[in-house]
């Protein structure tokens, strides 16, 4: 496949340096467990034609959520895929989810973008269509609900294969996409998925999380979901 076709997907290894994200039972650290699944993710992925990735971080290195962000606002990428681990007070409670972005945020995104708070870099078509009527704000909202529009659907559908896959190798904590206001997921021109790998703070599932055959097998199950559904898509 060309280069230039190939399917642009950011991996996002959630913290990261200072920030360690949840901690879990004896110390584990969120961030330790995101980026080895990110980098088993990437690793899966460069070695299918398809898909060209990108990490948002390839170490332990601190990286700002605005700063993340900024890098989706000025790159047109097809696809952001977060990786995160949870926690809870209660120490049974276990397993993966899937989370996108709320509509209610998602308008609020639009809007500042209207309002000219903030600059944002769409695909090729879009980008014609808001520079042909720059002052037409109602045209541009109109564009914009139908561009979210059909992100949520790309991002229900996408969901829903990464949860099938997730099933077959361990517990998923919610069996459907959930909605959540979370900054990572609210970049207007790039559909994201945000995927909790499990719970830290349960005994049993921490001990897996920081084996490399259950990394493999949740960076596997992420790949095989974006595979069957990219090839269904074109």
């Amino acid at each position: 496949m060309n280069a230039s076709k190939k399917i642009i997907i950011v991996i996002d290894a959630g913290h990261g340096g200072h920030d360690p994200g949840a901690i879990g039972i004896k110390g584990l650290q969120e961030k330790k467990i995101n980026i080895e699944i990110a980098l088993r993710l990437k690793k899966l992925l460069n070695h299918d034609s398809m898909f060209y990735t990108i990490l948002t971080r390839n170490n332990d290195s601190y990286i700002s959520l605005r700063t993340r962000k900024e890098f989706l606002k000025k790159n047109h990428v097809n696809l952001l895929i977060s990786i995160h681990a949870d926690s809870s007070r209660k120490q049974y409670v276990s397993g993966a989810s899937v989370w996108i972005i709320s509509k209610t945020r998602i308008n609020r995104e639009i809007d500042n973008y209207l309002k000219k708070k903030t600059t944002i870099l769409f695909s090729e078509q879009i980008e014609h269509i808001l520079n042909e009527n720059k002052n037409d704000v109602f045209l541009k909202k109109t564009i914009l609900d139908l561009q979210f529009n059909n992100f949520q659907k790309i991002e229900l559908d996408l969901s829903k294969k990464i949860l099938e896959q997730l099933k077959k190798n361990t517990k998923l904590n919610k069996k459907y996409p959930n909605y959540a206001s979370l900054g990572i997921l609210s970049v207007i021109n790039t559909p994201s998925i945000l995927i909790e790998t499990g719970f830290i703070t349960n005994f049993s599932e921490q001990k897996k999380l920081r084996t490399a055959d259950y990394q493999n097998k949740i960076a596997n199950s992420i790949y095989l979901a974006l595979k069957h559904y990219f090839n269904n898509s074109f």
